[in-house]
């Protein structure tokens, strides 16, 4: 399992906004049920982490809530990562069609 985009050795000759890109263009191309699977993965891994925050109440939440938007992009890259892998090549040659001087 990959936790990093950087850890992809299709990716490795692209800079990390391109890597977020073709990412992004990979899951664009998966079906809707597994779009679907992917939000409910997402949703019950997020769940019990931010159903913990209620215990915080006041200022005390401002900077929890700043921790937490900091960790939520740590939780789920490696769950698109995985999703996004199979449609990986379709996703790095569109990439650079659209890319061509």
């Amino acid at each position: 399992m990959h936790f990093r985009l950087s850890q992809i050795e299709q990716l490795r000759a692209f800079k990390l906004r391109d890597k977020q890109m073709i990412l992004r263009l990979a899951l664009s191309h998966l079906d809707a049920k597994t779009k679907v699977v992917l939000r409910i993965a997402k949703l019950l891994l997020l769940t019990p982490f931010f159903a913990s925050l209620v215990v915080f109440e006041g200022w005390l939440l401002l900077p929890v809530l700043l921790v937490a938007g900091l960790i939520y992009p740590l939780l789920t890259t490696p769950l698109e990562i995985q999703f996004g892998k199979p449609k990986l090549a379709q996703a790095i040659a569109e990439f650079n069609a659209s890319n061509k001087p």
